[in-house]
């Protein structure tokens, strides 16, 4: 039913009969156990935007998503209103969420705010967890050298160092002070799994006597429906990450161990 969320799942071709009266159609991995697109997912949330769940299986990726999406990545969003144009990456994609919730819809939202300061506040943000921050985690989780652990564990917390400098900036509770943004929704997922999946392979947990505030902020957005609804448990993200720590896996290249 519109705006229930229903799930087709993996293998459906989603190319075929969609529903044009469907105001937007959301593409993930099975069990949505992707970062990137819980990224997406927990802005649709926050937004309260009708939309269709597609799960895309296989690898590689199959013809019919690689007609929607030629990189063959999630997550991606389909509008049918408009001509079925196609968004994909995961921050192009909650930018176009919020500009869609205002400019198109006419309602006010607060996840991307209208402040040119503060939109490039979160921008930035959101370039240093994909530039610098996530590779410090993945390189670290992955390190098979444990002569390398400390020195690895510090440069992921001297890269985390900037939320927690961010968050006493702002005053908190979240990277800008009194809302949830896209600078939250953007790392979170990451976090997430870091604390985890360090916890599980590596003994790691973050200390609370260098991340107080990020521990709270993390704490805080447990809470948030949108956060608790996209949401893997961490049995599942074990299971999942087993997957990787046992073929050593890349992430696109975020692990930068030498193999």
């Amino acid at each position: 039913m519109k705006g229930s969320h229903p799930l087709q799942m993996g293998g459906y071709d989603a190319t075929v009969g969609a529903d044009p009266s469907t105001p937007l159609q959301f593409f993930t991995l099975p069990g949505n156990t992707c970062p990137y697109a819980q990224r997406t997912l927990i802005t649709l949330y926050e937004l309260g935007i009708p939309f269709d769940i597609t799960e895309v299986s296989g690898r590689p990726m199959p013809d019919w998503y690689l007609k929607i999406n030629p990189r063959g990545k999630v997550p991606a969003i389909r509008i049918p209103t408009c001509d079925y144009e196609v968004v994909y990456e995961s921050a192009i994609c909650n930018e176009f969420l919020c500009d869609y919730v205002t400019f198109t819809l006419n309602k006010h939202q607060e996840l991307m705010p209208q402040d040119a300061v503060m939109r490039a506040r979160i921008r930035l943000l959101n370039d240093h967890c994909d530039n610098i921050f996530s590779k410090t985690q993945f390189t670290y989780l992955m390190n098979k050298d444990t002569d390398r652990d400390i020195q690895l564990a510090n440069d992921m917390e001297e890269a985390l160092m900037v939320y927690e400098e961010a968050l006493e900036k702002s005053g908190g509770p979240y990277f800008l002070g009194n809302q949830f943004t896209l600078a939250d929704l953007h790392i979170l997922p990451f976090i997430q799994r870091l604390v985890v999946s360090l916890r599980h392979w590596k003994g790691y947990s973050l200390p609370q006597d260098k991340f107080s505030r990020l521990l709270d902020w993390f704490s805080l957005c447990l809470e948030r429906e949108s956060v608790k609804k996209s949401s893997m448990d961490d049995e599942k993200i074990i299971r999942v990450y087993q997957r990787f720590m046992d073929a050593n896996y890349s992430f696109g290249g975020l692990n930068q161990n030498k193999t």
